[in-house]
Order: structure tokens, then C-alpha cells, then sequence
């Protein structure tokens, strides 16, 4: 049974002006980022899933799984809105090359009791070929997974991981008490990871992969190697970069980090707003000063 653990990518979605997925700009992207990462996690939350059409969400998965090749494992996100549509989006990943499937609990229509999320994702566990990696997100589905859901539902012999994106330190720690050598805990919040990683994460899911995937990797040599002092240090690089995901919306100021690395056109599934100019030249400015710009594609 795979064990998610390092740097893993929550893909971006590259797009052409018919949010039909740019292929060219997909190749460019994994040319880029996949000598420094650990894995590849398609249609997450930065992958803009829940915006995409079916057809791009289809190619993305297919071109991604195509391109790796088996260089490395490759996640698939199949989270919807209930039961039933998640185990049908398991569809999606009939082929080979997949290596885990991820799901939150459902939202739009918000669960309130841990019961019920705890049968929600025992049911696509069930139902599922692949291993599941649970994905704990609150902010968009309304939903906090207990830690003692965690617990119970890492028994499952399906389920193998658990993303926690929501930030809170506190619930983090009580998370990692349902890690074990078959469930992995992973950060989701880069301006976290070197003390998650300390606390005994597995690895961490960072937005930031997409384009900075080696800085992050110097934060797991740090802290493997007992290097306190170079994690933190590199984790305030981190952090300082990360700010760029405050000028605006943080899927469009991915997109348009990417764009100023020269990687796509920054083109963002309606309705999602542009940047401002003014929000752009701060990206740049945050970028040229952790040293990235010196990195543009050619």
C-alpha cells in the first residue's frame, strides 16, 4: 500500500481562452516543478476542480497521468457535493497510473454530525479500487473532521492519509495521533510545514509547490537532518513568499505567479477576477525578492 509522504503538488489547471486545459503549459509546468517533488495531487482545491468543466477535468487527469508516466505518484481528487457523485467521479480515474484518489466531506450542502462524515468517506473507501486520502478543509465545506473521526476511519484498510488544510496547530497535533506506518498526516498550509514536519507530519500539500517545490524540499532536508536553525530560516522564506496569496483572489494570484515565471497566461475559469495591475507588480515584487525571477521559463 503506497504511504503519501514529502512534497506533493496540488496541481495547478493551466487554461485556453475555452477553460479547456492548455497542454502545452501543463508539459511546461511538470518540466518544471517535478525534479523537486515527491508527488502530484490533481484536481485539488488549487486545481480550481470544482470550477472546471467535465471535459477539462477529464483531460487533466488523463494528460497528467500520460506526462508523469509513473515518475511519480499521482493523486486524483473526486470530491462533489454528495455520496453518490464522489463514487461516480471515481469514473474519472478508471485507467492506469492513479495512484490514490482524495475526498473532502461534501459541500453546498453541509454536513453537521461526524456520523454522517464518517459514512461518507467509509462508503467511498469501500467502493473504491484506489486508496483514499481524506482531505480536511472547513473553510469550503462548512465541516471540521474530528480527530477522533480521523482516528476511527485511518483503520480502514482503504483509507491511507489524511490533508489537513484548515491551520489550526492546535487540531493539527491531535491529528497526528492517528498516524501510523499505513496513514499519513500531511500539512496543508506551507507557512506551517517546518513545524508540522518537526511534530512528525509525513509531508505537506503546498499551493507553493507549483512554483517554488524546492524551497519546500529544503525545509524536509532540514528537519530530517535535525537542522533546526536552516528549517526556520527557510521557513520564513516560505512564509514571506506565500503573501503573494494574499493580493487578491489566491487562485488567480497562483495563476498569475505563474504567469510572471512565464509558465501559462494566467487565464482563470469564470467567474474568478484578474488582478489588478497594482496586485501584479506586488507578486513581482515579492517573487524578485525570494529570487524566483531569475527562474523564467523559456
Amino acid at each position: 500500500m503506497h504511504f503519501p509522504k514529502g512534497i506533493i503538488c496540488p496541481l495547478v489547471t493551466p487554461l485556453d481562452s475555452e477553460e479547456n486545459l492548455d497542454l502545452t503549459t501543463l508539459h511546461q509546468l511538470l518540466d518544471y516543478i517535478l525534479p523537486s517533488l515527491d508527488a502530484v495531487f490533481v484536481l485539488g482545491s488549487s486545481g480550481e476542480f470544482a470550477a472546471l468543466k467535465e471535459q477539462t477535468a477529464r483531460q487533466i487527469v488523463d494528460a497528467t497521468l500520460d506526462y508523469v508516466n509513473g515518475r511519480l505518484p499521482v493523486y486524483v481528487g473526486i470530491a462533489d457535493t454528495s455520496t453518490a457523485r464522489v463514487i461516480e467521479n471515481l469514473q474519472r480515474v478508471a485507467r492506469g497510473g492513479v495512484t490514490a484518489v482524495v475526498a473532502t466531506s461534501p459541500f453546498y450542502y453541509p454536513l453537521t454530525d461526524q456520523a454522517s462524515l464518517i459514512n461518507h468517506f467509509t462508503r467511498i473507501a469501500d467502493a473504491s479500487e484506489l486508496p483514499l486520502i481524506l482531505y480536511n478543509i472547513p473553510q469550503n465545506t462548512h465541516i471540521h473532521l474530528a480527530p477522533a473521526s480521523a482516528q476511527r476511519l485511518a483503520q480502514h484498510p482503504n483509507i491511507i492519509g489524511l490533508k489537513d488544510s484548515w491551520g489550526d496547530m492546535v487540531l493539527f497535533q491531535e491529528f497526528l495521533k492517528a498516524q501510523s506506518d499505513k496513514f499519513a498526516v500531511l500539512q496543508g498550509r506551507e507557512q506551517l510545514a517546518a513545524a508540522c514536519l518537526w511534530l512528525g507530519a509525513t509531508g505537506s500539500v503546498s499551493t507553493l509547490a507549483n512554483f517554488a517545490p524546492a524551497m519546500l524540499q529544503q525545509i524536509v532536508s532540514a528537519v530530517r537532518a535535525g537542522n533546526h536553525a536552516k528549517a526556520l530560516v527557510v521557513q520564513r522564506q516560505v512564509t514571506d513568499l506565500a503573501r503573494v496569496f494574499e493580493q487578491g483572489y489566491w487562485l488567480t494570484a497562483l495563476k498569475t505567479v505563474l504567469l510572471e515565471l512565464g509558465i501559462g497566461t494566467g487565464r482563470m475559469a469564470q467567474p474568478f477576477p484578474d488582478c489588478t495591475p497594482e496586485q501584479r507588480r506586488t507578486i513581482h515584487r515579492i517573487l524578485k525578492q525570494a529570487g524566483l525571477l531569475g527562474m523564467e521559463q523559456t
